[in-house]
């Protein structure tokens, strides 16, 4: 299985920003993107910056918990924060 993970806030996970792996299905968003950091030399993400993503996988909202079992578009958006 293919996916293409596209970062659009950059300060989530620095130095990542668009990767495409191939990747053997059940593994979880969050597993996903700690892979990516890791194959990319980027940072890995600490708690507090997971709990600001809000991923999309093909545009629709998953969860940092959700497998991924097919080809497709992961992108990381952050939680708009108000105030």
């Amino acid at each position: 299985m293919r996916v293409q993970l596209k970062i659009v806030a950059g300060e989530l996970v620095p130095g990542v920003e668009n990767v495409e792996l191939d990747l053997e299905g059940g593994a979880t968003v969050r597993e996903f993107i700690e892979l990516c950091a890791n194959r990319c030399g980027g940072a890995l993400p600490s708690e507090n910056l997971f709990k600001l993503m809000y991923p999309l996988f093909d545009g629709k909202p998953v969860t940092l918990d959700s497998a991924l079992t097919q080809d497709g578009t992961l992108h990381i958006c952050r939680i708009a924060m108000g105030g």
